[in-house]
């Protein structure tokens, strides 16, 4: 009860210090268990309420922050700038599930090889956004407007979802799009699986056509498919939605030439930034939150991955 920080309960008489501790716990676990660490290190009480007050309130107030361009990472002539985009659900208390769309942008010269042969990335800038996807793409435009410059060199690597095409279609038409490899051997699957009735003659299928996906292009692979034996009508149904959607994506599959420039073609890199900017503080067991609050831990998540923490620390200085 003595504690030098016991006192400042009200949060308004919370030193920088302390109200910066608070908040990193507040977007770093759940409340409950942010308060139970802060007590056993620091021997100070804090409730719940308390914490979560704390950290929607510079939730809210970060949002200008990740509304203002950072500088752009110096890119030589032999480097490209990668952005992907994906989106993820969250279940929310006014509208159940709901879809955060999360964006990721990086330099190849932020890629290594780690230890166990899998690929890092040293840096990246970040976006998260519950809500439309209009809102979305003003927020990931502040990251990659500053790349545009690059033209090819930037690159997108998505799922295919339509309304990301017809953004990068209308923002970035000089900038290079690519359709995640593993999308569209995800779809040659679902053909297999329909066409086959040989489970293992169906996986051998998706293998040596994915192989030569990537090693002759799209025209050979559709050429293939299109040779097979007539099937039934299921078949043939799912054969012709299989070739419109690679015709429809031709233009960003061009996996030969991506290989032989040494660009990176899967979104894995997203994919693991929806575990752990989104996954690990906001869907854990039992929570359902309101979009008002999720959103707010996510800017502060966004802003501590994308090494931007000590603008808050500012912030809070001088709110102080």
């Amino acid at each position: 009860k003595s504690h030098m920080f016991h006192q400042c309960l009200e949060l308004s008489s919370v030193s920088p210090y302390f109200q910066e501790l608070l908040v990193y716990m507040g977007q770093h676990s759940c409340y409950e268990q942010g308060c139970e660490a802060i007590e056993k290190l620091l021997r100070v009480e804090v409730n719940a309420m308390q914490l979560q007050r704390l950290t929607t309130t510079y939730g809210e107030r970060v949002t200008a922050l990740l509304e203002e361009p950072t500088a752009a990472l110096s890119v030589d002539r032999q480097q490209v700038v990668y952005a992907e985009v994906d989106g993820g659900m969250l279940l929310t208390r006014e509208q159940g599930w709901q879809e955060v769309k999360l964006g990721r942008v990086f330099s190849s010269q932020a890629r290594y090889q780690q230890s166990d042969g899998q690929t890092g990335i040293r840096t990246s800038e970040y976006t998260a956004h519950l809500g439309t996807h209009q809102c979305f793409e003003a927020n990931m435009s502040v990251l990659t407007d500053k790349y545009e410059h690059l033209e090819e060199r930037l690159i997108f690597v998505t799922d295919g979802a339509t309304w990301i095409s017809n953004w990068l279609n209308a923002a970035y038409p000089r900038a290079s799009q690519i359709l995640d490899f593993y999308h569209a051997k995800e779809h040659l699957g679902q053909f297999a699986i329909t066409y086959f009735s040989n489970q293992q003659q169906a996986s051998q299928w998706i293998e040596l056509q994915a192989a030569q996906l990537l090693e002759e292009g799209l025209e050979a692979l559709m050429a293939d498919i299109t040779a097979l034996p007539a099937g039934n009508e299921a078949v043939e149904k799912q054969r012709k939605s299989l070739l419109n959607y690679y015709r429809n994506n031709a233009y960003r599959m061009n996996y030969p030439v991506y290989l032989a420039k040494g660009w990176c073609i899967g979104s894995g890199a997203i994919e693991a930034a929806h575990r752990t900017v989104s996954q690990q503080r906001l869907k854990l067991s039992g929570q359902r939150w309101t979009q008002h609050g999720a959103q707010c831990v996510l800017n502060l998540r966004v802003l501590r991955m994308s090494n931007r923490w000590h603008e808050l620390q500012q912030l809070i200085k001088h709110a102080a």
